[in-house]
């Protein structure tokens, strides 16, 4: 009776954290018209553009991710055509999926105030630095939010009904398994919410009598046969992807020695980015129970993959560079299931008006000028997304002066920003780490050719010097935005071109 007494309480007066729907509303259009604008005036970066070519080639899997997330750029190709508005338009999509699934949330978590609830999540989800900027990019991240918030709604559905005695409908199971199957198809990461799943049905005393019927084994089979197109891509190329990410991405005696930089770095970089002011609430979510079925599933889903993710991660980071954006799965799952916590009103201000400024100062820096440059200084990463159009031009011109056999660039990213910039899927890639471009490359064509290299400030030219016989500069780009210098680009013409051996193309 008291933890029914507590969650009335609850119901009644936290599924905003006090926050009226007028200002919600207010704040989400602002995060809505700044995601806009940004998907449809920045060009793309250098892995969006990657990811396009991915779907110019489609292939049962990449060597970088499994196939979903370009099948889906090359589907919205189609639709929409080549521009911008059909890169982007996939990010936008997703987002109005999972929108949708933050309504069915909130009408599973309280449904006599899911109005506020619905409000709360999306704001909370908008306002996170990261989540923002990656359900807006095509990077895999936002494709991998909407599936992974989709499965684990499903799989509550189905499992809070069990663990309260109830008979849960399979179709809720069934749909859990294939929206799983989906994530897996996107991002090799959501094998947390895989072993999440199992462990829960395994240690849960309410659920373990479902490993006693056969549906939560076909289920499985369900998550798992989906995946045959990774594993059949990865078996006739010497498992190269799993190989990439378990250790070339790395370097190969990444486990040798100790990195404290990379480790607090990404401690540090993950608090802020998702959101230093949801880290209270986040810990109470650890320790909080209701009488709410569906509640008390989720959040353990969301805990066991939180706890999984991280702790890989920061594993990973204590020997290497670690991105904190890969574990963005395990924090939108906790984030869904804040209105039913009390959470402070000035925690939930606090991380609004944070994301607000992140959001606005992030989009300004990629689609108006770097804010390092206002400062007299040089953000040369940002500066990678400027000046595409004359620069392709540019190098059109260029070609059209030296014929060369094939146009290529010194970084995989370049490479594809000028592929998506001039609408092309022959320009190669050539560096040291092995890439898609591997795979692409018209290898019979271009050896013994000539190429037209494009070059910029991040690309090395060591690989390039090994693979031609003569490397000769012809001419040289520097981007501007209104008068500041942003990045310079160059290019070389080589000759007599040799591609390397690589195990990712069988004879």
């Amino acid at each position: 009776m008291a933890e029914l007494k507590n969650q009335k309480k609850i119901v009644e007066i936290l599924p905003s954290a006090g926050l009226s729907s007028r200002f919600m509303i207010g704040m989400l259009i602002f995060f809505a018209v700044l995601k806009l604008a940004a998907s449809f005036t920045m060009q793309p970066l250098g892995d969006e553009a990657y990811y396009w070519l991915w779907g110019q080639n489609f292939a049962l899997s990449y060597f970088d991710h499994p196939g979903l997330a370009g099948w889906l750029l090359g589907a919205t190709d189609v639709v929409f055509g080549s521009s911008l508005f059909g890169l982007r338009i996939a990010s936008v999509l997703t987002t109005i999926g999972s929108v949708w699934f933050f309504w069915l949330y909130a009408g599973r978590m309280l449904p006599d105030q899911r109005h506020a609830a619905f409000l709360f999540i999306t704001l909370m989800v908008a306002a996170s630095p990261t989540l923002f900027v990656w359900t807006t990019l095509v990077y895999h991240d936002h494709l991998l939010i909407f599936v992974s918030l989709a499965a684990m709604f499903f799989f509550t559905c189905y499992l809070g009904d069990e663990a309260k005695e109830r008979s849960g409908q399979l179709h809720n199971l069934y749909f859990g398994a294939l929206f799983l199957g989906l994530a897996g198809l996107t991002k090799y990461s959501a094998v947390f919410m895989g072993l999440a799943i199992a462990i829960l049905v395994i240690a849960h005393p309410r659920l373990r009598h479902l490993l006693l019927r056969p549906h939560i084994y076909f289920a499985g089979l369900i998550s798992a046969l989906m995946q045959t197109p990774t594993l059949v891509w990865n078996l006739n190329r010497d498992f190269a992807s799993f190989g990439f990410h378990l250790n070339g991405r790395h370097g190969s005696h990444w486990l040798s020695e100790f990195n404290s930089d990379s480790f607090f770095n990404f401690v540090l970089v993950t608090l802020l980015l998702f959101g230093p002011f949801l880290v209270p609430p986040f810990i109470h979510l650890f320790r909080l129970k209701t009488a709410n079925g569906f509640f008390n599933i989720g959040v353990w889903i969301a805990r066991l993959v939180t706890v999984m993710s991280t702790s890989t991660f920061m594993f990973v980071a204590l020997f290497s560079f670690t991105l904190w954006y890969w574990s963005d799965l395990a924090y939108i799952l906790m984030l869904v299931m804040l209105p039913i916590l009390a959470m402070r009103k000035w925690l939930a201000v606090a991380h609004i008006w944070f994301g607000v400024l992140v959001a606005t100062l992030v989009c300004f820096n990629y689609t108006v000028v770097p804010i390092a440059n206002l400062m007299g200084q040089r953000d040369i990463e940002a500066g990678t997304v400027y000046g595409w159009p004359e620069l392709a031009k540019f190098v059109s011109d260029a070609e059209n002066q030296h014929q060369p056999t094939f146009l290529a660039a010194t970084r995989f990213q370049s490479a594809s920003q000028l592929s998506f910039a001039m609408r092309r899927t022959d320009i190669t890639a050539i560096e040291v780490r092995p890439s898609q471009f591997d795979i692409w490359e018209n290898r019979d064509n271009i050896a013994g050719g000539t190429g037209l290299i494009l070059q910029d400030e991040f690309g090395s030219l060591t690989e390039t010097k090994r693979r031609f016989d003569s490397l000769e500069k012809i001419g040289e780009f520097e981007v501007q935005r209104f008068g500041y210098a942003l990045l310079k680009y160059e290019l070389f013409l080589g000759t007599n071109y040799k591609p390397r051996a690589t195990t990712l193309v069988k004879d």
